[in-house]
């Protein structure tokens, strides 16, 4: 593996499941059969939840403390090496980084800490990043060229309201950057996951998804149970084109850009009937459309199902508790990890090939 694989959790709005992600992509990389080595990066201003639940982890009766080290750019910032598999890190100040600063606390850290400390050095397979961003906050100096792996992006596409869609110039801009700086002309349909998020208002699938899951499987001939792990299962591939991922451009012309203007329309010709589940709908529609009239499921798209309230409680409950195992947080949980599980067996048997 070219290592280390980074993925940087963004999305374009506040209370879209950042944190729960960032939680269960490290919960998976360390449940692996032969475990990854995860550092996991907590760079959020207004909290730091990602890095309070995961510091009470439990690997052994050691009871490990967290050290002050010292960036260049991003100035004091803590570390806390948990197990032989797993490092935290956190900058002290509760200031929103850079595209600099947030280069440097991934690339950095670890070696930064083991010089000062005189520790040894610890080496990632996975380097996981959650931050309270909209993915073009994190726009580099196109002119710069990064040494480093290129950065995989999970954006999480949580629609509450039509002037979200209006940012793709801004993200286009963005993924040109990272086209430029990691030398990648097809770096947004390798590297950027649109994760396509339901808002659900019970714990359990709505009748919109089930419909979505339902079709998918028929379109795909996908085996399984009542949820999505057969279909995370799959990579597969459109045997005309060969298509695995598409770009950021055929997201937006053939999914954001219909449904802007169906919600434009509906809130001019009936605006009492402007509602989540409404939202909801058109949205599991459209990329439906989208999956179907490409007869693939890519490898950058993740339909996902998204109960706040639940997953905020899972990561104050990890918050809370003094110790824990992964066992634990795999049933904390529950359908939310199996399906990312499952996802990233599928997205990394791509990418590690």
């Amino acid at each position: 593996m070219n290592k280390p694989k980074t993925i940087i959790v963004t999305s374009n709005k506040g209370g879209s499941g950042k944190s729960p992600m960032s939680i269960n992509l490290a919960a998976w990389a360390l449940s692996r059969p032969k475990p990854w080595k995860v550092l996991a990066i907590d760079i959020n201003h207004t909290n730091q939840d990602f890095f309070q639940a995961l510091q009470h982890l439990q690997f052994s009766d050691e009871r490990k403390f967290e050290t002050a080290f010292s960036l260049d750019k991003v100035g004091t910032a803590y570390y806390l090496p948990l197990s032989d598999s797993l490092h935290l890190v956190r900058p002290r100040e509760f200031l929103p980084l850079s595209p600099t600063q947030t280069t440097e606390i991934i690339a950095k850290s670890d070696s930064a800490y083991a010089k000062q400390t005189g520790s040894a050095l610890f080496e990632p397979d996975l380097i996981v990043v959650d931050g309270n961003y909209c993915f073009p906050s994190y726009r580099v100096n196109p002119n710069e060229r990064l040494e480093i792996p290129p950065y995989i992006f999970m954006n999480i596409w949580s629609i509450t309201s039509p002037h979200e869609l209006r940012l793709p110039t801004a993200y286009r801009k963005t993924i040109q950057t990272y086209r430029d700086v990691f030398d990648c002309p097809d770096w947004d349909s390798t590297h950027f996951i649109n994760v396509f998020s339901v808002l659900e208002k019970e714990r359990k699938l709505t009748s919109e998804f089930q419909r979505l899951v339902s079709l998918q499987r028929s379109v795909y001939d996908v085996p399984g149970s009542d949820d999505l792990a057969g279909l995370y299962k799959k990579i597969v591939r459109n045997s005309d084109t060969k298509e695995e991922g598409f770009s950021f451009d055929a997201v937006q012309n053939e999914i954001f850009s219909p449904i802007l203007a169906e919600l434009e329309s509906l809130m001019v010709e009936d605006p009492k009937a402007y509602s989540e589940d409404v939202i909801n709908a058109r949205w599991v529609e459209r990329v439906n459309i989208f999956l179907t009239r490409h007869k693939v499921f890519p490898v950058n798209v993740l339909p996902f199902p998204h109960y706040y309230p639940f997953l905020r409680k899972a990561v104050v409950d990890m918050i809370l508790r003094e110790r824990f195992d992964l066992e634990f947080v795999r049933k904390l949980f529950g359908d939310f990890y199996k399906w990312m599980s499952m996802y990233l067996d599928r997205f990394f048997a791509y990418h590690i090939r």
